[in-house]
């Protein structure tokens, strides 16, 4: 029996790459689903540990979720971000202290994107300048109702 070899003067075959091999500056593995997080300072699964808002119910174009992270103290968040479907990175938000009593009370904010989310009735709604894109529920205990 004899077999083919790929001499050195012929073409070489492709290498597949190595699944789990794709980890980032920070070490995080996306194939397995992990992002660096600037807030929590650590590799996560957004889809296990962030906070999840859900496309809003007339924003057609968009069927993904969007994510929050907050510091890992969440009674005082002094850190947070925002992972959106089509951003290539996550955006910083400031956490905002607005006075008792406020109709609307924005918890976070990034002026220069034009992004906050707002507490209004039952639920957080996240809006891009001037829009409601997402909302998440506020009847579960979600760590925004303790900033």
């Amino acid at each position: 029996m004899s077999a083919c070899e790929p001499t050195s003067a012929g073409p070489r075959p492709q290498q597949t790459p190595v699944v789990g091999a794709d980890a980032d500056a920070h070490g995080c593995k996306g194939s397995a689903g992990y992002v660096w997080s600037d807030a929590q300072q650590r590799c996560m699964r957004l889809f296990e540990e962030a906070l999840s808002f859900d496309p809003y119910v007339d924003n057609p174009d968009q069927t993904l979720k969007a994510f929050v992270v907050l510091g890992p103290d969440t009674t005082q968040a002094q850190k947070a971000e925002l992972f959106l479907p089509q951003s290539p990175k996550p955006l910083p938000l400031e956490v905002v202290k607005t006075p008792e009593g406020d109709i609307r009370p924005t918890v976070l904010r990034n002026s220069a994107e034009q992004i906050e989310v707002v507490r209004v009735k039952d639920m957080y709604v996240l809006s891009i300048k001037g829009q409601v894109k997402f909302t998440h529920d506020a009847l579960i205990d979600s760590p925004l109702g303790k900033i």
